[in-house]
């Protein structure tokens, strides 16, 4: 992420943020399961070939987040759908209320946020390209407490 959309996040997140708060990494994520969407996209595709004749086709992409971890919350705030950038202050969460799964390294570095009094997680991976957004993403993940992940 370059310098200007950072900037642009931390403008944003200001309101959100106490008195003495410090920024410690932003970092983007995808959210969800990247099987799950190609599923999804798979029957929206299928529906959309047959109800135009076969001249449209569909695309669908996770939802993406920027993550801001402080020394005392993790804020998430939109991906702007047009310029890619940090878009609306979605909410902020205490860093003692949050925990992930150990994460799973490959192409994607996929792992699951747990949030104190919420019953479900929410699976996030970093992305892999550009190189400066997944050093980013491991240094957030570095900066998060584990919990077990749950035996299904």
């Amino acid at each position: 992420m370059g310098a200007r959309r950072e900037r642009r996040l931390l403008e944003t997140a200001a309101p959100m943020m106490q008195p003495g708060e410090t920024p410690e990494v932003v970092a983007m994520a995808k959210v969800g399961s990247l099987r799950k969407v190609l599923g999804e996209h798979f029957a929206l595709s299928i529906a959309t070939a047959v109800l135009s004749g076969g001249t449209m086709f569909s695309l669908t992409s996770q939802r993406e987040l920027y993550l801001l971890l402080t020394d005392r919350q993790l804020l998430f705030f939109e991906a702007d759908a047009y310029t890619g950038g940090p878009g609306k202050a979605l909410f902020g969460v205490p860093r003692t209320h949050v925990a992930i799964t150990e994460p799973t390294r490959g192409f994607l570095v996929k792992f699951e946020l747990h949030i104190h009094g919420w019953d479900q997680a929410m699976t996030l991976s970093m992305p892999p390209i550009p190189p400066s957004l997944r050093k980013k993403g491991l240094k957030l993940i570095a900066g998060l407490p584990r919990v077990q992940a749950a035996v299904a």
